[in-house]
């Protein structure tokens, strides 16, 4: 690990620009809009399109990186979000701007794999837990920094700053990695990409690890979409308590996060995974029962996103030891089912909380987890 040291600082910040673009955009969105002249549901479309070029092209990759090396894949995809990013801030209609979006998006699925199956290329045993956690601990940190500081920079230097300071670091990353991280001894696949999809899928531990993968995303972020909702029209609270709890979620998202990172060494993933599951599955059926008293509330919360922190974490490392021979494709598909995971849930938690209310959503939040520790513990069987 210490002599990988530099390298593992490297992804941590290729995983940072990633972390801080997807949190940093929804206090942007109200005021591109307003200069757009769109409505505030259609500004959610930035988001949409981001998501949806991501999946798609995060599963037509996956096979690409086998080939080609995981290096080559992240700097390929740094130039590419670094180009978009510029359009984003200089196009002067909305359209192109959701386009600058989607292909936003598209580098990110060239990244994002490739820092997961990078890790599995050049870690071992506990090694790779620790880096992993390393690494994911960045998700966190855009988490805890990216809407405090899209909120702070959109107000005093425009939306359009953010995201040239974006392309900025993008092209600085790419500087960093051409020069200093290390390439792949080998390449880990020379299949043809419908030969690799097949191997992938004709593995039941590979799908059923991609099912739980979706179900944990579907309700960690699903959830998270709904919390301002629930603390300020539930539990009326005001925004400036909002904003601290939503803080506090993500130091508790860190530090799980972290958590994973520190037992690894003394546990294998797999026995990681379901106690971590577990303890999401609490952290939802207890969340709607605390509402009432705002320090309990809280204390849930922190508890869900530490939880959530601590299972994504450990399910990545899971991840890429499913196989060494189509580790991109195995990962890259993984982290299509999460995207998938994260835009359904979304959608699907809305409905419910429209219908029947927050406990209703958190139940059903608790019942994918609680399916997902099933899954992993009787089904898997790591």
């Amino acid at each position: 690990m210490k002599k990988n040291l530099p390298g593992v600082c490297l992804l941590f910040a290729v995983f940072l620009l990633i972390g801080s673009d997807t949190f940093i955009i929804s206090p942007l969105i109200p005021a591109i809009s307003r200069e757009m002249r769109v409505s505030a549901g259609n500004g959610g479309l930035l988001v949409s399109a981001y998501s949806v070029f991501y999946v798609v092209f995060t599963f037509l990759l996956g096979p690409l990186s086998d080939r080609i090396g995981r290096k080559r894949m992240m700097i390929a995809g740094l130039l590419l979000f670094a180009a978009a990013s510029f359009l984003t801030g200089i196009v002067g209609s909305f359209v192109p701007i959701l386009l600058a979006r989607g292909a936003t998006g598209i580098g990110a699925a060239f990244i994002a794999p490739n820092v997961w199956a990078y890790i599995g290329d050049r870690f071992t045993g506990r090694g790779r837990g620790k880096a992993t956690a390393a690494v994911a601990s960045a998700l966190s940190f855009g988490l805890v920094i990216g809407v405090p500081l899209g909120t702070w920079l959109g107000q005093r230097a425009g939306w359009q700053f953010c995201f040239t300071l974006l392309g900025i670091y993008a092209l600085a990353l790419t500087a960093l990695l051409l020069l200093f991280l290390p390439e792949n001894v080998k390449r880990t696949g020379q299949d043809k990409a419908r030969h690799t999809f097949r191997k992938v899928f004709s593995d039941p531990r590979a799908v059923w690890s991609f099912l739980v993968s979706f179900s944990v995303n579907f309700a960690t972020f699903g959830c998270y979409t709904f919390l301002g909702y629930w603390l300020i029209h539930v539990l009326r609270q005001p925004a400036a308590v909002s904003g601290t709890v939503f803080l506090l979620a993500g130091i508790g998202n860190l530090g799980g996060v972290f958590l994973s990172g520190a037992l690894s060494g003394k546990n294998g993933p797999g026995k990681l995974v379901g106690v971590f599951l577990l303890a999401l599955t609490v952290a939802f059926c207890i969340l709607p029962f605390v509402g009432g008293i705002l320090v309990l509330a809280t204390v849930g919360i922190v508890a869900m996103m530490a939880a959530g922190g601590a299972a994504f974490s450990s399910m990545q490392t899971f991840v890429t030891q499913l196989s060494d021979h189509a580790r991109g494709t195995v990962v890259a598909v993984n982290n299509g089912f999460m995207w998938s995971g994260t835009a359904m849930g979304a959608a699907v938690l809305g409905i419910f909380i429209n219908r029947w209310g927050f406990a209703a959503a958190m139940l059903l939040c608790a019942g994918c987890c609680g399916a997902a520790c099933v899954i992993f513990r009787f089904v898997i069987k790591p």
